[in-house]
């Protein structure tokens, strides 16, 4: 689908971080819809009226894919084939880690993938891979969220889809080939997967993120070529900006890569695996249950053996699980929010959701 000549393209987009980087893209041509209310959670979401109609209306949508949109499947489905529908779990240049199981964890003090100043589109893709993931059961509730109710807010999907418009054929093994790296896999194309088997928090990693502002401009350039050097000159530059900002949190967080400490549940790891940082564990492995007696003391005796210096909360969830976990113990007690729930969405929403977690990692680790 190609948008009307003289008028931008009409996109939404799923989350507040993929928004902004779509955002950033279309700067000076014209503005994304944010289909998900920002301090809602993904996992469950009910689409209002207007919401559906802004992905019937669009010329492309952004979504990161089942494994985090379970809302949007349905829908999507229904739509493919009448407009360009980009799952960014699927696009080559995206690093991707598996599901941990566990809620502990040994970490390792390598850095991710290096860092490329242009994005390169014929780069390999490479998947890493962790653990398997117990996956939070499905429910559905009300478009009306009680954020005092312990819930996923990003929660996954167990099923196997297809969705990029560019992408006909089917994932087979002769697509990959073992690296000699133990657990990576190298993808030459788009591709598909068990949505199940990985983290799909993607948007924390900033390489991530530099894959996503290029195919992004690319698409775009597709379906509005009157615009199409905007688009490149945009991708160029925000892809310069991330650069910096990558360099930037890896100075400030190079002097806590040795702390560890705990997160509410298992939504950083790409933050993490970038940034060669020590997190042990997180306190739910179901954010959708509270964990029991067992578990907590559990946790406790991580803290102790560990000596975890912070846990961190996160805005959507009641603290009392961390103030127990925390009591009477040489531990701090800090908040982590992986969709910047408070943020102003627009273009500099992404910098500063990133910003934000190095400086509350930082302040938090460092705190006496």
């Amino acid at each position: 689908m190609n948008a009307i000549a003289g008028e931008a393209p009409k996109v939404a987009v799923s989350v507040l971080p993929i928004h902004s980087l779509v955002q950033s893209v279309m700067e000076g041509v014209g503005e994304p819809e944010l289909i998900m209310d920002k301090s809602a959670s993904p996992h469950g979401y009910s689409l209002r009226p207007s919401q559906v109609r802004a992905l019937n209306d669009a010329d492309m949508v952004v979504w990161v894919g089942e494994g985090l949109e379970t809302f949007l499947k349905k829908p999507l489905s229904q739509q493919e084939g009448k407009k360009t529908i980009l799952e960014l779990m699927n696009i080559k240049g995206i690093t991707l880690h598996e599901n941990r199981s566990s809620g502990q964890w040994e970490h390792d003090h390598h850095h991710g993938e290096e860092e490329h100043d242009e994005h390169d589109h014929e780069e390999e893709h490479k998947h890493e891979h962790g653990d398997e993931h117990d996956h939070a059961a499905e429910h559905d509730h009300d478009e009306t969220h009680d954020h005092d109710h312990e819930k996923d807010h990003d929660g996954h999907a167990h099923d196997e889809h297809a969705h990029d418009e560019d992408h006909a054929h089917e994932h087979n093994d002769e697509e990959h080939h073992k690296d000699e790296h133990d657990g990576e896999h190298v993808h030459e194309e788009d591709h598909d997967h068990d949505h199940g088997q990985f983290d799909p928090h993607i948007w924390l990693s900033i390489d991530n993120a530099k894959a996503i502002v290029a195919r992004v401009g690319d698409e775009l350039a597709k379906i509005d070529p009157e615009h199409a050097a905007t688009y490149q000159a945009n991708v160029k530059k925000v892809t310069a900006d991330l650069g910096v900002l990558k360099q930037d949190l890896d100075g400030q967080l190079s002097v806590v890569q040795d702390k560890p400490y705990l997160v509410f549940h298992d939504a950083y790891q790409y933050f993490e695996k970038e940034f060669s940082l020590s997190a042990v564990g997180s306190v739910t492995i179901d954010a959708e249950r509270k964990p029991g007696a067992k578990r907590i003391t559990e946790l406790r005796e991580v803290i102790r053996e560990r000596k975890a210096a912070c846990i961190f909360k996160e805005p959507q969830f009641k603290p009392v699980v961390v103030d127990v976990l925390a009591e009477n113990l040489d531990t701090n007690i800090g908040e982590l929010d992986p969709l910047g729930s408070n943020l102003a969405k627009g273009p500099k929403a992404y910098n500063s959701l990133m910003t934000s977690l190095g400086d509350n990692l930082v302040s938090c680790l460092t705190k006496k």
